[in-house]
């Protein structure tokens, strides 16, 4: 099992997988779900936390009803851990952590709240934990998403939704840059860097790392160091035509070119009815539909997710 050290038989934190949208609607919870339902049938012990304080329906694609436990008691420390607001699911092998039932605030917790979550999360006595995050790119959303040891972005085959994807990767690029900013130097550096704008020819966060790297070799290493380390993960969700297939791959070289980092096109999933049916049916897919092209693209994902070395904690 991938959550115990060979060397010891004790059991490390658990991988966490976060799964982001640029905009809601784009099937990021329904990806969750199934994603996590996956891992539960590889053999995986895992937990599926909605985090999508604002909106979490995570337990109705999991045929659930809305547990009594949920995010709010944690926060409003009438339980004493995080684990002990997870709850069985109806499949061996996965729990669930809901956020249904959530408190006004807790949609905007606050940072020490946001911290202790992340913190109770890598306590967690499972192999995964994947999140279902909030839409959009709200500092808390990022923060999350930065957290996880995969990030990982659903985009539709729209011209909407691959613009609101590139503004999430943006902003969650440059929450990522901020760590080093703290460091002594790097954002003077950056200051000088920008008022020499139109001079240096900087275009792009690329352009201005290696002109930071010009000015203060220190400083330019500090950003480099935390920009090889954002690798976020692409999924194109709903792709109908021969060309959708094709999407993946330019927003990888597109980031390449304009922010100078290494994104992966972990897979597409097609358009397919069985997922409607299984919404209907109040189902997760990978149930209802085990062999339907959704459930075998989710399988597909999932392969490719743990043949990543750098998940590795």
């Amino acid at each position: 099992m991938i959550g115990l050290n060979p060397e010891t038989n004790e059991r490390t934190r658990p991988r966490i997988w976060a799964v982001g949208g640029g905009k809601g609607g784009v099937g990021k919870t329904v990806i969750t779900a199934n994603m996590a339902i996956c891992l539960s049938q590889l053999g995986f012990i895992c937990v599926a936390l909605d985090a999508d304080l604002g909106g979490a329906n995570l337990h109705t694609v999991l045929g659930m009803a809305g547990p009594d436990r949920t995010l709010s008691d944690f926060i409003r420390k009438e339980v004493d851990s995080l684990a002990d607001t997870m709850v069985q699911t109806p499949f061996p092998n996965l729990r669930f952590i809901s956020g249904s039932r959530a408190l006004l605030e807790m949609a905007n917790p606050k940072h020490t709240q946001k911290e202790k979550i992340i913190r109770h999360i890598t306590t967690l006595d499972v192999d995964f934990v994947l999140l279902d995050l909030g839409s959009g790119s709200a500092f808390n959303t990022l923060d999350f998403f930065l957290a996880a040891d995969e990030g990982v972005l659903v985009v539709l085959p729209e011209p909407t939704s691959v613009e609101n994807a590139y503004h999430f990767i943006k902003a969650a690029f440059y929450r990522k840059l901020k760590k080093a900013t703290k460091l002594s130097g790097v954002a003077e550096a950056i200051d000088k860097a920008m008022e020499e704008k139109v001079a240096r020819g900087i275009q792009s966060p690329r352009t201005l790392i290696s002109n930071v790297a010009q000015i203060d070799p220190e400083a330019g290493q500090a950003l480099m160091e935390e920009a090889a380390t954002f690798c976020p993960d692409i999924i194109v969700n709903q792709t109908r035509r021969f060309d959708d297939h094709n999407l993946g791959n330019d927003i990888v070289h597109a980031c390449r070119d304009y922010f100078g980092i290494e994104i992966r096109h972990i897979g597409s999933i097609d358009e397919d009815d069985s997922l409607r049916e299984a919404v209907r049916l109040r189902k997760a897919v990978l149930e209802a539909f085990p062999a339907s092209p959704f459930s075998r693209s989710i399988h597909a994902i999932v392969r490719n997710l743990l043949d990543s070395k750098r998940a590795v904690p």
